[in-house]
């Protein structure tokens, strides 16, 4: 799993760029964003309910994990971009941005200085 988030997901990548100060409503994805974005669905839905939820916890292994850390990106691009997904999906976004080093990690994204030429929309 951590393996293909490394090096898969291009197009929700490149589609969807990193960017915890805004929000876009009504953001379209693109056919290629959105089949990513399914198949990480899948793969959260799968690892929380084999292995995080029957043992108690709310990440995809049920402790917080590698695997969590590198999806945390994933899941900020979801937020920013409104990308939805069921309530397996919602619970695991909350766990993730309820993470006290997630939360660091966004509050000082949010204090670099705007350089406006890269702000996307």
């Amino acid at each position: 799993m951590s393996a293909e988030m490394h090096s898969g997901f291009v197009a929700l990548r490149s589609d969807l760029p990193m960017n915890c100060r805004r929000r876009y409503e009504n953001f379209a994805l693109s056919e290629a964003a959105a089949k990513d974005a399914a198949r990480i669905f899948d793969l959260w839905r799968d690892a929380r309910n084999r292995f995080g939820r029957p043992h108690g916890g709310d990440f995809l292994f049920g402790e917080f994990s590698g695997a969590d850390a590198m999806f945390a990106p994933v899941v900020s691009r979801f937020i920013t971009y409104g990308v939805l997904g069921d309530s397996t999906i919602s619970d695991y976004i909350v766990a993730i941005m309820d993470q006290p080093a997630v939360k660091a990690w966004i509050d000082s994204a949010r204090q670099e200085p705007v350089i406006q030429r890269y702000e996307f929309g």
